[in-house]
């Protein structure tokens, strides 16, 4: 176990709560007991004495003296406490057998006592060792009302009654004890049920941070240890995604790299050393230089994005038509829309729908899904093109195409940066898989979202928000 491990700090903080309780639970229980039990004992003395004085009372009345005797003898065996009897005069006038008398003629307690005692008060005092015997002794003083005895003193020795408290501490602080080891165990227990999945995951993380992005944790509950299991996975899965997409994406863009520069190079090289006779040389200038403006745009896209995920865009916001921004960008893709004979159909929920934002972004987005829209459509297919006010507030735009679709699984990767799917790969070949990443962080940059629906072989539909303008 390592020195700073969760299961040694746990450990510790409960060892260190449970010892604590112990030691409070100890000093409470003690003075608990101690004034418990040492009232119960008083209680017992006082109905002692009060059966001594009805004895008593008796045995005045009769004369007969034995019978107090005979009683003093049952009720010192019975209490386990010496009794006795002291006159007007604060003297010891009889006692039980235990004291076989030595005390006769002699003063028991203090006269403050006895005086209390003889006016009719029960009195409680803890005789000290020395005092008046040799035992320290819990003496109550019971009055008497008749004859000529003042009081009757019951003396219980405090050593047997510390002896039996200190079996009830013994076995209190014994239940305790176990009662603590259980909970030590069962802490221990849970505090491993707790640990091993975050050592797992510890482990996990070592092996994912030395690239192998397969590791995987089990959860083995539904609790908060077993939610960060999941998230932990989760977070593997998205690792091992983005790695696989950054790998793709330096295919991709090496291919798209290498296919104009290698074009370039053979072009200009054919050139200089004369194969392309100069008459011809426009032609090929004019390929060269196409191959320079996908090279720029190419660049300009990766720019963009980095600037746009470290949020650096900036919004010129201002109050437009979309259905006019919509209609201009169709005009614009006609080219690629003729080449295919793809027909765009557009459907307005209002002939003139004014927002809310930045114009330039905006027609990026638009310029982005209407023409991944014309690029994955079959030939003759129809592209639809719908806003749908929704309450006040918005107004929703989405694209829809008749295209191979995108997969389920695709889908949560669609707006990463340089994803392409396997299904349309071979369709997009001048794509860097950046474009709807880019839209995305645009409409982010909104405060709007961007979203997707679609079917394998249905096509799909790429949807986004915006904000009315405020109506003057």
């Amino acid at each position: 176990m390592k020195k700073d491990s969760i299961v040694r700090k746990q450990m510790l903080l409960y060892m260190t709560t449970i010892g604590v309780l112990i030691l409070l639970l100890c000093g409470a229980l003690a003075v608990i007991y101690t004034n418990h039990y040492m009232g119960e004992k008083k209680e017992e003395l006082i109905g002692q004495g009060e059966k001594i004085a009805v004895a008593y009372s008796e045995a005045y009345r009769t004369g007969d003296l034995s019978e107090l005797s005979y009683e003093l003898q049952i009720l010192e065996s019975y209490m386990e406490s010496g009794i006795v009897l002291v006159n007007r005069d604060g003297k010891v006038v009889l006692t039980s057998p235990g004291f076989d008398g030595v005390l006769i003629g002699d003063d028991l307690v203090y006269d403050e006592l006895t005086e209390r005692v003889a006016n009719g008060e029960i009195v409680t005092y803890q005789l000290r060792k020395g005092e008046v015997f040799d035992t320290p002794m819990l003496v109550v003083g019971y009055p008497v009302s008749e004859g000529y005895l003042s009081g009757i003193f019951m003396c219980r020795p405090l050593p047997e009654i510390e002896a039996s408290l200190m079996e009830m501490y013994q076995m209190s602080v014994l239940s305790l004890l176990i009662v603590s080891i259980l909970g030590l165990i069962v802490s221990f227990l849970t505090v491993k049920h707790v640990a091993l999945p975050l050592v797992e995951m510890n482990r996990a993380a070592k092996i994912i941070a030395n690239g192998d992005f397969e590791q995987r944790v089990e959860v083995h509950s539904n609790d908060e240890v077993g939610g960060l299991a999941e998230s932990f996975n989760h977070m593997a899965e998205s690792l091992q995604a983005h790695e696989k997409v950054q790998k793709d994406f330096i295919a991709n863009i090496s291919h798209d790299l290498r296919s104009p520069l290698t074009s370039m190079n053979g072009f200009l090289t054919a050139m200089l050393d004369g194969t392309i006779p100069p008459e011809k040389q426009g032609k090929y200038l004019k390929i060269v230089l196409e191959e320079t403006d996908r090279l720029s745009r190419m660049t300009q896209g990766i720019v963009e994005l980095s600037r746009a995920q470290s949020s650096a865009i900036m919004l010129e916001e201002t109050d437009f038509d979309i259905n006019e921004l919509i209609r201009s960008n169709i005009e614009i893709l006609e080219p690629q829309l003729k080449e295919k004979q793809v027909h765009i159909r557009g459907i307005y929920d209002e002939e003139q729908t004014m927002v809310r934002g930045d114009k330039d972004k905006i027609s990026r987005v638009l310029q982005n899904l209407l023409s991944n829209a014309a690029k994955f459509s079959p030939e003759c297919g129809v592209i639809e093109v719908e806003t749908t006010l929704q309450g006040k507030k918005k107004v929703l735009i989405s694209v829809k195409d008749e295209g191979p679709g995108i997969s389920q699984e695709d889908q949560k990767y669609v707006f990463d940066r340089f994803f392409k799917s396997d299904t349309t790969r071979n369709e997009d070949k001048v794509g860097s898989g950046i474009g709807l990443a880019i839209a995305k962080e645009f409409m982010l940059a909104h405060g709007e979202n961007i979203t997707v629906k679609s079917e394998e072989g249905k096509g799909a539909t790429f949807a986004f928000s915006l904000k009315l303008a405020e109506k003057e």
